[in-house]
């Protein structure tokens, strides 16, 4: 049989596949690879001659060489197309910092938004509500001027903690250095609590110690001066509950209205007619006690207070006495700090509108006491 025909030991080897790409472009992929994968730092003096595209956008089929590239662009620009002037397309290499360029200045989507001033309900406004003084505004004056109520309510929601002492022992009777003035003697302590219910309305629970007096009221104000109106008005009703045992009419019903003005900074006058149905020696008393406020260095005020010995008990001599109060008032915040001297033991409309205090006095005492009045709001 006839053998196959054996290539010739001369025949020229297969023929490969002709290359598409020039000497320049194939030295121009290879500089490209390189650059890539050393992360884009290739040398300028291995940039890719002209008519070669950017390194990481080359593809694979592109033509070797266009007579009309432009100059190769600047180290960090972002890679474009040989022949578009366009924005970079959206597969451009993640290190262009085109994306997270700034935008022209004036624009508005850029304007200073943090440097805006905070919004109603952030901490700086809650602050400024929080801050807010009680009234009256420019007065060391709260819903009590020292034993008396005042027309004054203290704000819707607000609530207002009173604390009182006022010290058994008279100054001019015996009192020394020793027993520190009488503060050594035990005192009459009572604490409180009023609530604004409403703007203009309070409800208050108060407790003496002495013969365990509960003084439950509401109060109502009814006239806010103004330069229209020359006073506040208010109304105040309750009870005076006593829980000692023992004492005669433990149930004391009572009412005021209550009358202030301001006549200037500092200065205030007050006048509380009062009815309570018992005394400690009285059956419907009445009576009108007066305040006034006098302003002092250092935004200090000094409060009086004045009632009169009751007239229902002008023919028992000694069984009704003058009772006066004096303090030196000054608010810190939310603080109303009051020292206070006076004669009488009394801080409930049963025992100050008669003048007859179940525990005695007479008008020519000096005792020390002491108010404490805080302020909450929410």
């Amino acid at each position: 049989m006839p053998r196959p025909p054996q290539p010739s030991p001369l025949a020229p080897p297969l023929a490969r596949r002709p290359c598409l790409l020039d000497p320049a472009a194939r030295r121009a992929l290879a500089a490209g690879v390189v650059a890539l994968v050393l992360g884009w730092n290739a040398p300028a003096a291995a940039a890719p001659a002209a008519g070669a595209a950017p390194e990481a956008s080359v593809p694979a089929d592109a033509p070797p060489e266009s007579p009309a590239a432009p100059t190769p662009p600047a180290a960090g620009s972002p890679a474009e197309s040989p022949a578009a002037p366009m924005p970079p397309a959206a597969g451009s290499p993640p290190e262009s910092p085109a994306p997270a360029a700034p935008p022209a200045a004036g624009s508005p989507p850029e304007s200073p938004a943090p440097a805006a001033p905070p919004a109603a309900g952030s901490p700086t406004a809650g602050d400024a509500y929080l801050a807010a003084p009680v009234p009256p505004a420019d007065d060391a004056v709260g819903s009590r001027l020292i034993d008396l109520a005042t027309p004054f309510t203290i704000g819707q929601r607000r609530l207002e903690l009173l604390v009182t002492h006022r010290f058994n022992q008279p100054v001019n009777q015996g009192s020394s250095a020793h027993n520190l003035w009488g503060l050594d003697s035990g005192a009459d302590v009572g604490i409180g609590f009023t609530y604004g219910l409403l703007r203009r309305l309070d409800v208050s629970v108060y407790r003496s110690q002495f013969q365990e007096d509960f003084e439950l009221a509401a109060k109502l104000q009814v006239l806010d001066q103004s330069p229209r109106i020359p006073l506040s008005a208010a109304v105040r009703a309750g009870a005076d509950l006593l829980g000692r045992r023992g004492v005669q009419d433990p149930h004391r019903p009572f009412a005021q209205i209550l009358l202030g003005s301001r006549l200037a900074a500092g200065w205030n006058v007050f006048a509380s007619p009062s009815w309570v149905q018992a005394t400690p020696l009285l059956r419907d008393a009445w009576n009108v006690p007066v305040g006034l406020t006098v302003p002092l260095p250092g935004k200090w005020l000094l409060d009086g207070e004045v009632i009169a010995a009751n007239r229902a008990l002008r023919d028992q001599p000694g069984a009704s006495h003058l009772a006066w109060h004096a303090a030196f008032a000054k608010r810190v915040g939310w603080h109303l700090f009051q020292i206070v001297l006076g004669n009488s033991r009394a801080t409930t409309v049963d025992q100050i509108v008669g003048g007859d205090f179940a525990g005695g006095f007479t008008t020519h005492d000096v005792r020390l006491g002491f108010n404490l009045i805080r302020y909450f709001s929410p």
